[in-house]
């Protein structure tokens, strides 16, 4: 199927003697895989090139659609923001349909303390300072948007800052696979109060009403 905003982008699906025939004893998981006609659903999503390929852009559950009308890759603005911004171990992006972008960030705890003692302030107090060290991630985050020349809807408008979205706290075990692949769904029910308050504080300061969770 085809994303109408989008034309010439879509899910791929495929049908023939190669696919399987379903999930045995689990009617539910294969009414998930396939449609009403038959076709087994792939999971990637794909576009025609003017010559007449087919190119595949990456799995369905790595795409976001914020607002600006087309897909882009949270996999690749993940890797963009870890790799680039000083403050970031790890992150997360994501977006309500046709939302702005924010993100989930773990803090790499030696960065902070260079920031820390560039800025003056008291090593032994970093709770204290969690205010000005978020907004120095944003900034951060907005330099390596501009730098990258990355798309405004791909620029990440809030963050909200946690311990790790990894294996090395109880707490966030379920969130990351044991070779830290995100768990998207999981991240997604896990920080979604984190999510609406962001949302709320960006509709407060924009002067505009918050939108419904999608």
């Amino acid at each position: 199927p085809w994303y109408p905003s989008l034309p010439g982008v879509g899910e791929l699906y495929i049908r023939g003697a190669s696919t399987f025939e379903g999930y045995h004893g689990k009617e539910h998981l294969t009414a998930q895989a396939y449609d009403e006609g038959g076709w087994l659903k792939t999971g990637y999503v794909c576009s025609w090139a003017p010559s007449g390929e087919l190119h595949i852009l990456g799995k369905r559950n790595d795409f976001l659609h914020p607002a600006g009308g087309r897909l882009v890759s949270a996999q690749r603005l993940e890797a963009i923001y870890a790799h680039r911004c000083p403050l970031v171990h790890q992150i997360w992006v994501t977006c309500e349909p046709r939302g702005p972008l924010v993100a989930v960030a773990a803090l790499d705890a030696e960065a902070v303390f260079r920031w820390l003692q560039a800025e003056g302030l008291d090593l032994r107090s970093s709770d204290e300072h969690a205010p000005r060290i978020t907004a120095a991630l944003l900034q951060q985050l907005r330099e390596v948007a501009a730098a990258c020349r990355l798309e405004p809807c791909e620029e990440v408008s809030d963050v909200h800052v946690v311990k790790s979205l990894g294996q090395s706290d109880d707490d966030y075990r379920q969130l990351a696979t044991p070779t830290f692949v995100l768990r998207r769904g999981h991240l997604r029910r896990r920080y979604d109060s984190e999510l609406r308050a962001l949302e709320i504080r960006r509709a407060a300061t924009s002067g505009g009403a918050p939108g419904g969770a999608g």
